[in-house]
């Protein structure tokens, strides 16, 4: 940003395609960061439903934090737009190659790009949306990569309007991909087969994965725009509570808890059709992860968790040991208010400069 200010060779070699590949080639090589979203909450529904002044993206930078030096950046801050756009206190992340998918629970997606400072809102719905019926049912957004099209693209469930109570399915589906000759608008899918649960979506290998209500995988490829539905691994069927999926390194996880102290991690196999246990955190602490818990990032022997919206963990592989990375609460200062609760969003994060338009 520093240098597209006063120099214009370099503004016009930052801009320049090839450049952009290479950098982002470059980002995906190393040790990713900790991109950490601080957001207001007092545990009430409706104190998540409230607009937010402004949101901010804070960088840690995790190979420091894992020698125990903690390098905190504030990448971009952006004042919340009015009411009708706004940012409400519970927000849902995703990430993908740089960019960032935000969700409200007025189920209006933006998408941010922090190190190029671009922050935009997508059109609010699909025609199909129903705005009334299920306006306290806020679904997610999950961000990828179209390698058909060359082009990001956002996939977000929703439901519709029904005349029938007894009608167990009553969602959509839709997907908006960003830049090149984009018309700016939410294009409808194929349904989704089952409902979709309110989890963390992963992306992957050209297809996005949610969660279905039945504890089933569905996974929607972007190749045949066709959705596919996976089984879940064994144990999950009988287990509600803190499950999440996520992409480390190169597979899709599934993460839920089998008791109040073993929190299991199953990848999925290539062929889609079975699963084995990467490996199981066990932590005799009552009250870890009693709120939530999220696999970040794995690599060089261990596995990055989120634990408690407040506090980042190191688990060993070879030894199953978990060692305490920061305190985001009591050690780093995200800006919040002192007299506030807060409950941080966290995602991987790659620095790239990818443009959300173009």
């Amino acid at each position: 940003m520093r240098f597209k200010c006063v120099c214009p060779s370099w503004c016009a070699a930052i801009a320049d395609a090839d450049f952009i590949r290479r950098h982002l080639d470059h980002s995906r090589g190393i040790m990713p960061s900790i991109l950490v979203t601080p957001r207001e909450s007092s545990g009430d529904d409706d104190d998540d439903d409230e607009f937010s002044e402004d949101i901010s993206f804070h960088r840690l930078q995790l190979e420091q934090a894992l020698a125990g030096t903690i390098m905190e950046e504030l990448m971009l801050k952006k004042v919340s737009p009015d009411q009708e756009d706004g940012i409400t206190n519970k927000i849902f992340l995703t990430h993908c190659d740089g960019l960032v998918a935000i969700t409200t629970t007025t189920n209006q997606v933006f998408v941010c790009n922090p190190a190029t400072q671009e922050f935009v809102a997508l059109p609010t719905r699909t025609p199909d949306f129903d705005s009334d019926e299920y306006s306290n049912e806020p679904t997610t957004a999950a961000l990828g990569f179209d390698p058909h099209r060359n082009r990001y693209v956002v996939a977000r469930y929703f439901y519709k309007p029904t005349s029938s109570s007894e009608d167990n399915n009553n969602m959509g589906h839709e997907v908006f991909w960003l830049g090149g000759d984009s018309t700016w608008s939410w294009k409808p899918t194929q349904d989704p087969p089952l409902p979709i649960y309110q989890t963390r979506p992963a992306f992957m290998g050209g297809a996005f994965y949610w969660k279905s209500a039945d504890q089933s995988l569905l996974r929607f490829s972007l190749g045949d725009e066709a959705f596919e539905v996976i089984p879940p691994p064994p144990g999950a069927s009988s287990h509600y509570t803190l499950e999440s999926l996520t992409e480390l390194d190169g597979n899709l996880c599934h993460t839920y808890t089998s008791s109040q102290t073993k929190f299991e991690v199953w990848q999925l196999a290539d062929d889609r059709s079975s699963w084995s246990k990467r490996c199981q955190v066990i932590n005799f602490d009552l009250s870890f992860g009693s709120e939530a818990f999220l696999p970040v990032w794995a690599g060089r022997g261990g596995m990055l968790l989120a634990v408690d919206y407040n506090k980042l963990y190191w688990y060993c592989d070879k030894s199953g040991s978990l060692k305490k990375v920061v305190d985001m609460e009591h050690e780093v200062d995200l800006g919040r208010r002192e007299d506030g609760f807060y409950r941080q969003q966290i995602v991987p994060y790659i620095e790239s400069l990818v443009s959300i338009r173009k």
